[in-house]
């Protein structure tokens, strides 16, 4: 068995697999794997953070290691050749090196995506201007066995997109382009005659390559999102938990100043709630707060979102939306009277409702606390009700 027809049954072997655990994903998940345009603003940052750290590291390591190779250069390759490459490594260094700088920047998934993309260019165009320069020099055996390795140059590249939690759409974005560079490097290096058999069986090996990675992108966005939803999500209600819905409080308040639009927030908790744990059982407890989750989700906007702040409080979280709106969608929350006890008696919220840029309140932590506040005054007017000053 030759090399290239052992690479080939491993390579498929790998893709069976990678298929196989992609595919273990609910019918409503793959959406979620094509494009990005459906992740939560919070996972989309989550992610974005993940691939400039692997992008900032893998460009530290290559804008080191890239110039260490200009000693075998100079061992191997004529004068001229290896003082050209030597020009060549330098500034693919110096790129790598400005480009780790770069991933310094706020996560978000376009600055992400100009980061891969700058990533795998900056070899690209190394691998192509290699190819024309060693093309028409002749050289003994062992300096034949080197040019031959820069030909292995894509075959790394397509290799390392399965680093990154891709959809499929970005691994067509990153791998076509590598694809079509060593098409063009073959075209130029062969002086515009047809490939032959030879670049048509490497090429259907990067294409295996590709699509390898691929799949693994997938199943590493796969565990991704499952560790994602693990960490942030609330066990019992599978809200947002606290700790993330901070970090949602965040983005959505920064978003809302940037942009200069309305957002109001939500400050609500059952009523005697502990009664119900302590006549009934925190079973029945349990129950009926999810029910509450479910209620509560089902009365918002996509757009919306519900925290649970802890126990049974929750922080609701609705951007172009303004106090008077807020207000009226919470009125027939409150009065809906479909939550009740197991023993027949009604259960109600009191609620209070903040909104910037209205209320004085620079802080998604003002904002929380001033309608917090109103919250405890519905209370105090006697439940059942929502405060909105």
């Amino acid at each position: 068995m030759s090399f290239l027809q052992g690479l080939r049954q491993r390579l498929w072997l790998g893709a069976k697999i990678e298929i196989g655990q992609f595919f273990f994903v609910g019918p409503g998940e793959l959406v979620d794997f094509v494009n990005s345009h459906s992740h939560s603003p919070l996972f989309s940052r989550y992610r974005a953070r993940f691939i400039l750290s692997r992008v900032q590291m893998t460009a530290a390591v290559f804008a080191v290691l890239t110039p260490l190779w200009m000693v075998v250069d100079f061992a191997i390759f004529p004068l001229r050749v290896a003082v050209t490459l030597a020009g060549a490594r330098i500034l693919a260094s110096a790129a790598f090196g400005f480009l780790a700088f770069l991933c310094r920047c706020s996560p978000s998934v376009g600055h992400a995506k100009v980061a891969v993309g700058l990533l795998l260019t900056i070899p690209t165009i190394f691998f192509i201007f290699s190819r024309l320069l060693l093309a028409d020099v002749h050289f003994d055996a062992l300096g034949r066995a080197m040019v031959a390795g820069y030909a292995f140059l894509p075959f790394v590249l397509l290799t390392g997109l399965a680093l990154f939690p891709f959809v499929v759409t970005e691994t067509l974005l990153f791998g076509l382009p590598m694809l079509l560079a060593f098409m063009l490097s073959e075209q130029l290096h062969s002086q515009g005659m047809l490939p032959g058999t030879k670049d048509m069986v490497v090429f259907l090996l990067l294409l295996l390559i590709a699509i390898v990675s691929s799949m693994a992108s997938l199943s590493q966005l796969q565990l991704m999102k499952g560790l994602f939803q693990q960490s942030s999500l609330d066990p019992l209600t599978h809200l947002l938990n606290r700790r993330s819905g901070e970090q949602f409080l965040q983005l959505q308040m920064a978003q809302a100043q940037r942009q200069k639009f309305p957002i109001s927030m939500v400050f609500l908790d059952l009523d005697d709630f502990k009664q119900v744990n302590d006549v009934f059982g925190h079973k029945t407890g349990d129950d009926i707060l999810l029910y509450a989750a479910e209620q509560l989700k089902a009365a918002l906007r996509d757009s919306d979102a519900v925290i649970r702040w802890g126990g049974e409080e929750f922080v609701l979280v609705m951007p172009y939306a303004t106090a008077e709106r807020a207000s009226k969608r919470m009125e027939a929350i409150v009065h809906s009277g479909i939550m009740q006890r197991p023993d027949g008696q009604p259960l109600t919220w009191s609620g209070g409702i903040a909104q910037w840029p209205q209320d004085r309140a620079d802080t998604w932590q003002e904002l929380v606390k001033l309608a917090d506040d109103r919250m405890y005054r519905a209370k105090e007017a006697g439940k059942a009700q929502i405060c909105l000053e």
